[in-house]
């Protein structure tokens, strides 16, 4: 069973280290120049455990056109977590939600997700529910 961790749970220092190694390493491939520690404290930081093993973590921050992005990094060979912890993480919010995906495997992902292509990186995925706006907007 997956479990979401924050930096102000007390177990989220058990898996720290091994998870700031795991940025440590893949930063390049995500294309975020900021630190382990800028990430966890200045984003909306989620760190993933599959019982008690770290899968990875997905963070959100607003850029600066005010839109609601997500990046993220995890171990290898753990794409159905993946695709359980991202589908989970976007429940969480009601907006539009934008990736970019450096890498087959995260644009897969994403799409797998619900995300859309909007141009040959960047991704959307809408989770603002619109079904019952229209008869609203029509009386």
């Amino acid at each position: 069973m997956i479990r979401v961790l924050i930096p102000s749970d007390k177990e989220f220092l058990s898996y720290k280290d091994e998870c700031k190694k795991l940025y440590t390493k893949v930063q390049d491939k995500i294309c975020d120049p900021n630190s382990f520690e800028f990430i966890s404290t200045k984003t909306l930081f989620y760190m993933f455990i599959d019982d008690t093993v770290l899968v990875g973590a997905i963070y959100y921050f607003i850029d600066e056109d005010e839109k609601l992005f997500l990046n993220g990094f995890s171990k290898r060979k753990m794409f159905r977590q993946n695709l359980e912890c991202l589908k989970l993480s976007t429940t969480w919010f009601n907006c539009d939600i934008y990736a970019e995906a450096q890498n087959r495997a995260s644009a897969l992902c994403l799409l797998k997700c619900g995300f859309i292509r909007l141009n040959n990186n960047t991704f959307r995925k809408t989770t603002i529910d619109t079904s019952g706006l229209k008869g609203r907007l029509l009386s």
